[in-house]
Formats: C-alpha cells, structure tokens, sequence
C-alpha cells in the first residue's frame, strides 16, 4: 500500500475551508480502490491517498495538485 499525505496552508481559515469543500466534491469521483480524504483544521487542508497501484496514485496527486492549484487560483481572484 502507497500512502502520502499533503498539506496546504492559507491566509484564514475561511479559505481553507472553501477549498477543502470543493476539494471533496473532486474527491468524489476517484476511484472507489482510491482511499482520498479531504479535511481542513484551521488554515490548513489535509489530503490523505492511499493505493496499491503506483500509477493511479500519481495519477490522484496530479489532479489533487492540479485541482488545488486551479480552485485556490479562483478564490484568490473573488475573494481580493
């Protein structure tokens, strides 16, 4: 089993809140082998992965990445 564990900050907890939340719905459609949690505490978002299959794993770290990256990008656009 493959296991990792990322951690996002943010300027409040509101924000990490927001993200967390949208994250989640992403999370929604992995893979059901895919264990994918999604938390915030705080300022902070808490994804944790777990798989057998490397590649599927990196493939979920990508679009976690990619997905985090695009969400956080348009609260920052909405919320200055």
């Amino acid at each position: 089993m493959i296991k990792a564990v990322i951690e996002f900050r943010y300027r409040d907890e509101n924000i990490a809140k927001k993200v967390a939340s949208l994250l989640e719905i992403d999370n929604k459609i992995a893979p059901r082998t895919l264990r994918l949690v999604t938390i915030n505490k705080k300022d902070r978002v808490i994804t944790t992965l777990e798989h057998e299959n490397i590649g599927t794993f990196n493939a979920a770290i990508d679009d976690l990445l990619f997905s985090e990256k695009l969400i956080s990008g348009l609260l920052d656009e909405f919320l200055c």
